[in-house]
């Protein structure tokens, strides 16, 4: 069961991982800087109200089995993975945002996997 855990949120960490910056064709100055902040600070706020409303539809339909997780102490389990899926769900939602708005995620090279010790 431990082993299961610990595959499933490796694949969530892979699979949320977004692009964090961006870059648009043409001349980099000032006015792209700024235009880059206003297209990220709208995309984040759709994707946190979108995502908030999602999480508390999500909240409320396991809310049924919350009783079960705190007699087995596993509540805290459930937490951090929501948390961390609320945080991949936001990062995804903007990325496509800036990619609707024209932004090019910045090539970083390949994504380190973190060492699994069993």
């Amino acid at each position: 069961m431990k082993r299961a855990l610990v595959v499933f949120a490796a694949g969530l960490l892979a699979a949320g991982c977004a692009p964090t910056s961006f870059t648009k064709d043409g001349k980099q100055d000032a006015t792209m800087a700024e235009q880059y902040a206003r297209d990220e600070g709208q995309c984040r706020a759709q994707a946190k109200n979108v995502a908030g409303n999602e999480r508390n539809i999500e909240d409320q339909r396991r809310a049924v089995f919350s009783g079960e997780r705190d007699r087995f102490g596993q509540q805290d389990l459930y937490r951090t993975m929501d948390q961390q899926g609320y945080q991949n769900n936001v990062d995804r939602m903007v990325a496509r945002c800036m990619e609707a708005r024209g932004w090019t995620p910045k090539k970083t090279g390949p994504i380190q996997m973190p060492k699994l010790s069993w």
